[in-house]
């Protein structure tokens, strides 16, 4: 460490001293040669240019980085000017022997302590020489006074004492400078070397006096533009209270101690990342400061909204299983009674209306219950090629036909690739449900457009989303209203479920469509500034496959001759009435249970052709009643009957690939398909 600070002193502080020493002195050559030239003394301007050659020459070898040989070929230079005009002038009396003292210090601060003995030796041995000579009358210059040898002796004590002194100053500088630099040094390492950014705040004004480099790298940006800026020049400025609560918790490290904070930072230029924020009060150099540590915590913070969000569906989830095995019961029983009502009464126009209503009203309640299975993840969706652009003209269609008049619906779909893969009802759902959403941010009407195109996701792009994207083809659907817009605290928080803004509303339309994007590998993105409308944008991948069109479905009447005995296992009246009517006028022979056990006594009893099992019962469910009976009876041939998600049972089955199951609610003849693919001897 200390050689490293020993070549950085010398690059930092020698150097230039050594530069400014020998620009000084061709300067002052350059003037003693100018003057002696005017005074008629050619040979003190001869030496004036000498020294004037010498010191130009040596600034060039410092400035190739010889920095000891230059200052070794100075110092010997000047003892050797003091040399000469010790002997061509007064000797000892001459002022030139001045010089000596300052070569001292020159040597000591250039070069190292054995270098200044090694001058005071050589200066020694001058000053005797030249003080005898003078004594003896050997020098050529007549002098007016003679030296004492007590003279002699008291100059080189004098001089000797004068180098030693000034060895012990610079030495003890020098260890001072290396010291402080060591420790500079050492201290600056220790913080650039935590992954953590650490910013020191002057206490009195918040302005920032010192960074790491984990700061720069954090803010991408340099050291310059960092220090004398405070807080709020870090902070995003779309969110003020953001800036002012950095501001005020540092007022309150000052005067209450410790403090800690989220903070969502957002340099010039760059994107807003959260931090989250330490911060301590601290005299640093005797100066009253405030130590603020930042970590990164965006990953952090995406991570607990994932969790957050899973915990969310998982609850709504269990709720939704409940509520739709029930109403896929109550739903069993309107749909086969409808049918019923429709083979009896085919001749009554008026009857057959209502009837035909009925029916459709079910069905659509039945893709209501699909569609919240759907949401919570636990129900069947439809996977087949989808024309988001003949989707979407649906939407607007309806939207048109239901919404305040005052709203203008238009789009603008310029996206040559249109198909996607899922369900039309979901995707649909999710189109109706931003479309909504708009209307009510325009009570007092506005426009609402629809807009697409097509993008490609690179390898190595990344958008705002609760998973990353693959790379491909994808399309882009932009739901843009003229409304009031999304407050900047709230825009976050809008895909929220049970989050809402409204008064009466219930938080599950935005969090209907981000699952729905989800389960079709897209995702969804909220963009709004308040007063300036919100866009809504929908990221879907794209296919190429054909758009088939679904024939309209037409009821056919029961059909009948059929032979078999069946059993019927449900725990719900309504359902086993509908089924047991269907199956009997089909012709077979149906006996009913309510319960598992029974169940079980029964087909001990009778050996039934087929068992029809629900699998959602309070006793036991229809699983462990089809792995019960196997066991007992592995010919058994079993059907299972399910309000809820069809996969969770398809998961359970895997070692009974031969059973197949049925999703309610259905119409009799979809179960009756299902029923004659047995084949019963």
């Amino acid at each position: 460490m200390n050689r490293l600070v020993e070549a950085h002193l010398e690059r930092d502080l020698i150097a230039p001293l050594l530069r400014r020493v020998l620009l000084t002195i061709a300067v002052a050559a350059s003037l003693i040669t100018v003057t002696a030239a005017i005074a008629g003394i050619p040979w003190i301007a001869l030496w004036g240019v000498g020294d004037t050659l010498i010191a130009a020459g040596l600034l060039r070898v410092v400035r190739w980085g010889y920095l000891r040989a230059a200052a070794l070929t100075e110092t010997l230079a000047l003892l050797a000017t003091a040399i000469y005009t010790l002997t061509t002038g007064y000797g000892l009396l001459d002022v030139s022997i001045l010089i000596l003292p300052g070569l001292f210090l020159l040597t000591s601060v250039l070069l190292s302590a054995r270098w200044i003995y090694a001058v005071a030796v050589l200066t020694d041995i001058t000053v005797v020489v030249v003080g005898l000579a003078q004594r003896w009358g050997w020098l050529g210059t007549p002098h007016s006074t003679v030296v004492t040898y007590d003279d002699i002796v008291n100059v080189v004590v004098l001089l000797t004492t004068t180098a030693v002194f000034v060895q012990y100053l610079v030495a003890t500088m020098r260890r001072t400078i290396v010291t402080a630099r060591v420790a500079n040094t050492r201290t600056r390492d220790i913080l650039n070397a935590t992954s953590d950014a650490i910013v020191i705040h002057d206490a009195t004004d918040g302005r920032i006096v010192e960074v790491n480099a984990s700061t720069l790298q954090m803010f991408a940006c340099q050291r310059e533009q960092l220090i004398g800026q405070v807080a709020k020049d870090l902070g995003n400025t779309n969110f003020p209270h953001y800036i002012d609560k950095a501001t005020e918790y540092i007022q309150r490290a000052v005067s209450n101690g410790p403090q800690s904070f989220e903070w969502l930072a957002k340099p010039t230029g760059a994107t807003a990342f959260w931090v989250e924020v330490v911060l301590r009060s601290a005299d640093i150099a005797g100066e009253p400061c405030v130590v603020a540590v930042l970590r990164d915590i965006t990953a952090r913070r995406r991570l607990e909204q994932q969790v957050r969000e899973a915990e969310t569906f998982r609850a709504v989830g269990q709720l939704a299983g409940g509520i739709a095995h029930d109403f896929n019961n109550q739903l069993m029983g309107i749909m086969g009674n409808a049918e019923f009502l429709r083979q009896a009464v085919v001749r009554e126009a008026d009857f057959q209306a209502c009837i035909d209503s009925i029916l459709a009203s079910s069905r659509r309640a039945a893709d209501l219950t699909k569609q919240l299975l759907a949401f919570a993840r636990r129900g069947r969706r439809r996977n087949v090629p989808v024309d988001l652009h003949q989707l979407i003209t649906e939407v607007i269609a309806l939207g048109r036909r239901s919404i305040d008049k005052r709203i203008a619906i238009e789009q603008h779909t310029n996206a040559q690739q249109t198909v996607t893969q899922g369900d039309p009802s979901a995707l649909q759902n999710a189109l109706l449900n931003l479309l909504v959403n708009a209307r009510d941010a325009m009570p007092l009407g506005g426009t609402v457009l629809f807009t697409t195109r097509n993008v490609e996701l690179k390898a190595d792009a990344s958008r705002v989303s609760t998973r990353p994207l693959r790379p491909g083809q994808y399309i882009e659907i932009d739901v843009t209203d003229t409304g009031s817009g999304i407050a900047a605290d709230v825009v976050g928080r809008v895909f929220e479920p049970f989050f809402t803004t409204k008064e009466s509303g219930t938080g599950m339309g935005l969090a209907a469509v981000q699952g729905t994007m989800l389960d079709h590998q897209g995702s969804v993105v909220a963009v709004s500034e308040p007063g300036r409308g919100a866009t809504i944008q929908l990221l879907l991948p794209v296919v190429d496959a054909p758009v088939e069109c679904e024939p309209a479905r037409a009821s056919r009447p029961l059909v009948r001759g059929s032979q078999g005995r069946i059993l019927v296992v449900d725990d719900e009246p309504t359902v086993l009435s509908v089924i047991e009517r269907v199956l009997q006028q089909s012709g077979y022979d149906v006996t009913v249970c309510t319960g598992g056990q029974q169940a079980l006594s029964y087909y001990e009893s009778n050996r039934f052709d087929l068992v029809l099992l629900d699998v959602m019962m309070p006793d036991l469910d229809g699983v462990e009643i089809l792995q019960r009976l196997r066991a007992a009876h592995p010919r058994a041939r079993v059907m299972l009957m399910t309000g809820h998600a069809e996969e969770n049972v398809q998961a359970r089955l895997l070692d009974f690939s031969d059973v197949p199951v049925i999703s309610k609610p259905f119409l009799p003849d979809e179960l009756l398909e299902e029923v004659q693919k047995f084949s019963f001897s």
